[in-house]
């Protein structure tokens, strides 16, 4: 397993893409609508993993007020720039959805799909744990993809799309508060081995984002 994406929030595009820009160097792509009422901007990353930073920006405010989901995305985001869960890439996202089970007692939530891109490309995917991870912000959920070897392939356009300043070449690790499920996280699956620091006074939220770059090393944090 590594760290896949880690997910950014706000109401709208522009602060993250100001911060981004401004601190970092990383530039922006995509904004295809989601069917939940958000909109999905990508940081491509210059690694053959696909890694990348996902900014999910409201679309539709409708939408999104009519669904736990989507309250809890405008309650987060009410005060600006936000983290708001992480994902783990998992060969074997069914097995790893039944660890998961066995380790809550509750239906996992092991979902398959398709995003369509704003170029109209197809992405299929299998994802388990997001509602779990969504909650908690801390513990990641699990993603598979049907078509890795075409996902690489168009990392060299997103690269070109984004105009980065800078340009982000890997996920290298992340900074989290406790928890709130302790016993979750401890046998959660993969979390061991993964690059994450656990910042026992910080709340419970992810608080930084370390990323690789053909500069060296850069720290994420939001205001």
């Amino acid at each position: 397993m590594r760290i896949d994406h880690v997910i950014l929030g706000a109401r709208t595009i522009t602060p993250l893409r100001e911060l981004l820009w401004n601190r970092h160097g990383f530039g922006i792509t995509d904004g295809s609508p989601n069917p939940d009422g958000t909109a999905s901007w990508i940081v491509p990353f210059d690694t053959p993993d696909v890694q990348y930073l996902e900014l999910l920006v409201s679309d539709n405010e409708r939408e999104l007020a009519g669904s736990d989901f989507g309250r809890l995305f405008l309650e987060r985001t009410a005060d600006g720039p936000t983290f708001l869960n992480w994902a783990v890439l998992t060969d074997d996202v069914e097995s790893t959805a039944r660890q998961v089970e066995q380790v809550t007692g509750v239906d996992p939530g092991l979902l398959r799909g398709e995003s369509v891109r704003a170029d109209g490309q197809r992405v299929p995917w299998a994802e388990a744990a997001f509602d779990l991870s969504w909650r908690s912000q801390v513990l990641p959920f699990f993603l598979s993809y049907g078509n890795p070897t075409e996902r690489a392939g168009r990392v060299a356009g997103d690269l070109r799309a984004a105009g980065h300043r800078v340009r982000p070449t890997a996920l290298a690790g992340l900074t989290t508060g406790p928890a709130p499920e302790r016993d979750w996280a401890r046998r959660w699956p993969g979390l061991e081995g993964l690059a994450v620091t656990i910042d026992d006074t910080a709340d419970p939220e992810i608080t930084a984002v370390r990323i690789g770059t053909d500069e060296g090393e850069t720290v994420v944090r939001l205001p």
